[in-house]
């Protein structure tokens, strides 16, 4: 748990939940997720190293699978102290709250071990709340939780014709399992996610690329991963992020290192960028270095631009 986390006395009746809570869903499998997701996946990839990554939308998912997913999130950030223990006792959850809304469909992007069908990494993309598309600087649109958390108006500068708030999509939950042993594979997984991550935005940015990833993440982190990748950030500094104590996930903006919030943007190279990263996993077989697809990203930085 985070130092501010621990500054708070947690009582030994919640301490028993969150380990009851993380027990249940490490031991968890998802064997049957993959035959079970309705239609096509937007994304599927298995290199041969042990992994398999899937791109969903919620209504491809049943249930208890799509319960079972913000489960293994909801255990990841308990652990990481980024769910406040005690608002979760007492409203007595075992996963993330569902997003019921009429806007655009969640999409959840995981690697699987094919192995022990645990889940070894994650990200979401969660889509707008708005009903009906509006443009991105329209008054009534929904704010996203980074807008709120972040006080400041994220997409209105994006608003041009053709954008509206139906192709934006907010980051969520970039994960690795905290359970997993250091090692090859571990340092592959997010490499496996951020590969997830690039093609569904292709796919859901369609010909013209329009769509735009917003959310906050660490400069060192989520954030390094996204630029080596090829997506265009735009990086807001100098913001003062904080949630109300009884909002779930206050304990976020009570670190060290607080997130910053970024828009991205796919350039016309972006796909290029995915295809260096699908070959290196597909030659990497989990027991290649990380390295060399670090400094053959950093190059093509230099050479065509972030």
């Amino acid at each position: 748990m985070t130092q501010a986390t621990q500054q708070r006395p947690i009582s030994p009746s919640i301490r028993r939940y969150v380990a009851a809570i993380c027990k249940l869903h490490e031991d968890l499998g998802f064997h049957g997720l993959p035959d079970a997701v309705t239609g096509d996946p937007l994304h599927v990839h298995e290199s041969g190293d042990g992994l398999l990554t899937l791109a969903v939308r919620d209504s491809q998912l049943p249930a208890r699978y799509l319960r079972g997913i913000l489960g293994f999130r909801f255990s990841q950030y308990l652990q990481l102290g980024w769910i406040s223990p005690e608002l979760a006792h007492q409203q007595a959850l075992y996963h993330e709250p569902l997003r019921r809304h009429d806007g655009v469909e969640d999409v959840h992007i995981l690697t699987l071990s094919v192995t022990t069908g645990k889940i070894l990494g994650y990200v979401g993309l969660a889509g707008s709340m708005d009903p009906a598309p509006l443009p991105l600087d329209a008054p009534v649109r929904s704010r996203l939780t980074t807008e709120i958390a972040h006080d400041i108006n994220m997409l209105a500068p994006y608003a041009a014709p053709g954008w509206n708030t139906h192709q934006v999509f907010e980051v969520k939950r970039f994960l690795r399992d905290q359970a997993m042993p250091a090692g090859p594979i571990a340092a592959l997984v997010p490499w496996h996610i951020v590969l997830g991550f690039g093609r569904t935005l292709l796919t859901l940015g369609g010909e013209a690329r329009r769509v735009l990833p917003v959310g906050d993440a660490k400069e060192s982190v989520a954030i390094r991963h996204l630029r080596l990748m090829g997506l265009r950030l735009d990086v807001v500094n100098g913001t003062s992020p904080s949630l109300p104590g009884t909002d779930l996930y206050w304990p976020i903006y009570q670190q060290d290192e607080l997130a910053k919030p970024f828009v991205g943007r796919l350039p016309e190279t972006y796909a290029g960028d995915l295809d260096i990263i699908e070959a290196y996993l597909e030659d990497a077989r989990g027991v290649a270095p990380v390295r060399p697809l670090v400094a053959t990203l950093t190059q093509r930085r230099q050479e065509v631009g972030p």
